[in-house]
């Protein structure tokens, strides 16, 4: 009994130191793993970090490097554009003064003889062509030209009023705007027969209406000298050249049309050369 009690005291020693060996193992294998564990972690956020910053700095260098650079590329771009544009100047001014010297007459009229031809140094500028047209004129054409601007410069109110003496023997200048004028026109036209026709001139759309009215009062009637012009007014009849109105319109005009000597006095200026007559007006009753 006694050797077998000893017995199971040793084997129960042996199982328990085997235990104990094996948890000492067991611990250390783990104790091994969490260091070397924890060392890889540790290099490996290190690494990381490193990293990161290295990826910052190079991105900073980068930017600055562009900023530097960007204005560098622009100041380049800007001194070729502004190089181009000084020669294309050159170039518009040159050819400016070459049209110029080219350009023989720059007024065109209705009788001149113009051509038009494309220089052969005609010039681009991005996409603007510019183009020369010469413009002759023959020498016939070009003195009809002044003479036409010179008479429109200096008006002269004799010559126009004999011009429109010429067109009828029978000639009525007029302003529209004016009571006597229309008074005049309308009793002419309603109650004679004038023939050939009765030529009217409205002085107020006459493009020297002051001008030939200052002549004719000056002129043409046949009234006091010494007679104020601004207490003569329109309007003014002539027949056959002579004036018919020389001492307004009352005396001369309504006072005999209302007694019925308009009509004798009508055709003793007339001369022969006119032919008026009292139209047949017929009676309201």
């Amino acid at each position: 009994m006694i050797a077998d009690s000893s017995a199971l005291k040793k084997r129960t020693s042996t199982k328990r130191s085997t235990r104990i060996i094996s948890l000492t193992l067991v611990l250390l294998g783990i104790v091994s793993f969490l260091v070397l564990t924890w060392n890889d972690s540790l290099e490996f956020y290190s690494n990381a970090a490193a990293l990161n910053e290295n990826s910052k700095n190079n991105k900073e260098e980068s930017e600055k490097k562009f900023v530097y650079k960007l204005p560098n590329l622009l100041k380049t771009a800007d001194n070729f554009l502004s190089k181009e544009n000084e020669l294309n100047f050159l170039k518009v001014k040159e050819e400016i003064s070459h049209i110029q010297s080219e350009v023989e007459v720059d007024i065109p009229a209705p009788s001149s003889k113009v051509t038009s031809t494309f220089s052969p140094t005609s010039f681009h500028t991005g996409d603007i062509l510019a183009r020369i047209t010469t413009t002759t004129i023959s020498p016939q054409s070009s003195s009809l030209i002044m003479q036409k601007n010179c008479d429109h410069k200096r008006f002269d109110p004799k010559t126009n009023f004999l011009d429109i003496i010429r067109t009828s023997p029978a000639v009525l200048l007029i302003k529209s705007s004016q009571t006597d004028s229309i008074f005049l026109k309308n009793l002419l036209q309603r109650e004679f027969e004038i023939s050939p026709e009765l030529a009217i001139v409205d002085l107020e759309k006459h493009s020297h209406g002051y001008e030939l009215e200052k002549y004719i009062k000056q002129n043409k009637l046949s009234i006091d000298p010494s007679a104020p012009l601004e207490s003569i007014q329109s309007p003014y009849l002539f027949l056959n050249g002579i004036s018919v109105i020389n001492n307004g319109m009352v005396r001369d005009i309504i006072e005999p049309h209302s007694k019925g000597l308009l009509l004798s006095i009508l055709k003793s200026e007339a001369r022969g050369n006119l032919l008026v007559e009292k139209k047949d007006i017929p009676s309201n009753s």
